[in-house]
């Protein structure tokens, strides 16, 4: 857990609560909200939460998804669980994850 006493003092440092995945991309990265609409249909809620809670970068190029997550825990359920979904959500052969 981030111990917040370390900003104290500190005005060029903030915290704030991230905001859930779906929400962000959706604002940020509009072009890709129908797939992330998609995926929610694709994938079961429990491993959704679970594989997308830390997402920090997610992006298409061309084929290509690229995902930036949280650690390797939310990376090996990405990959266990939702490579097909992805594929299948967000029209890529190529899902490359980092984490």
């Amino acid at each position: 857990m981030l111990n917040k006493n370390h900003m104290a003092g500190n005005a060029h440092l903030s915290s704030e609560a991230a905001e859930p995945f779906e929400i962000r991309i959706k604002r940020d990265k509009p072009e890709l909200a129908q797939g992330i609409d998609k995926l929610l249909e694709l994938v079961p809620e429990e491993i959704y939460k679970r594989a997308f809670k830390n997402i920090q970068t997610f992006n298409k190029r061309g084929d290509t998804l690229l995902i930036v997550s949280g650690g390797i825990l939310e990376r090996s359920f990405l990959e266990r669980d939702c490579i097909p979904a992805l594929k299948e959500a967000f029209e890529v052969t190529k899902v490359q994850i980092i984490g």
